[in-house]
């Protein structure tokens, strides 16, 4: 039997309606036993229902429909309808997107996470992001005990998808990214193996400023800078041989890694 979009709605939903008072033994004070009750549908048994709905789920459905008090508009059928074309009982929410990059690892408001990572964090309540300690390239950079020199959670806003990315340091810089191409391409640093963070803003740069491998941006490193910088974490403070390098472009956390003296 084939049914169109809207028939086989009210085909289901009557199903539903009607198998619940046989299971509650009478609806509307109709008697359950009533043969006359069924006689225009099918059985439950005969309907095909929804992926990933079961006939215990439209009678569940209709059972709460119907033991809640009527609305003012819509009533009965209009609070059923709800509840059949929503989640069936039991069903999770759909997945979120899966998140690839540096920052894939998602976490609560109040996690911690390690030295060298980088996570997002969606439900910071905007008054706990701390002290903003930068403002740069359409990003805001937060420290969470300013003055102190432990180790702790800084936020970083200013993302596509609106939540903060989080990260420990003792000390947060920034630097922008014509500083960083001075110290890249020193001659001193030519035979300095490239992290992820210099290989990455060495393609952004080759698609932006139309240059080579190892070559400055040139007239448009200032259009550049305006959404490209770049966060130095330190674990510690006072002279260090390490620290973590982020690096951030067009709303998105590109790379980070690890670097040294």
């Amino acid at each position: 039997m084939r049914w169109d979009n809207w028939e086989f709605d009210m085909h289901l939903r009557s199903a539903a309606i009607l198998g619940a008072c046989v299971v509650m033994a009478g609806c509307m004070g109709a008697p359950a036993n009533n043969p006359n009750q069924l006689a225009d549908i099918d059985s439950l048994g005969d309907v095909t229902l929804p992926d990933g709905m079961s006939q215990e789920d439209a009678i569940t459905a209709a059972l709460t429909i119907a033991a809640a008090p009527a609305e003012a508009e819509g009533g009965f059928l209009s609070g059923l309808f709800g509840a059949i074309t929503g989640a069936p009982t039991g069903a999770t929410s759909p997945a979120m997107p899966t998140r690839t990059g540096p920052d894939a690892q998602v976490i609560s408001y109040g996690e911690s996470i390690a030295y060298g990572e980088i996570a997002t964090v969606c439900d910071v309540p905007n008054r706990s992001l701390g002290t903003m300690v930068a403002n740069i390239s359409g990003y805001k950079i937060y420290d969470t005990i300013p003055n102190a020199i432990t180790l702790r959670p800084h936020y970083i806003t200013g993302f596509d998808d609106g939540c903060a990315r989080q990260f420990t340091a003792a000390l947060s810089l920034v630097g922008d990214v014509g500083t960083h191409e001075v110290v890249r391409y020193l001659p001193t640093n030519q035979s300095r193996p490239y992290s992820a963070t210099d290989n990455a803003y060495e393609a952004i740069k080759a698609s932006y400023c139309r240059v080579s491998h190892g070559t400055p941006c040139g007239p448009r490193i200032d259009a550049l800078a305006r959404n490209t910088t770049f966060i130095t974490a330190y674990e510690k403070f006072g002279a260090h041989p390490r620290w973590v390098e982020i690096l951030l472009h067009d709303g998105e956390v590109k790379a980070i890694d690890f670097k040294s003296i």
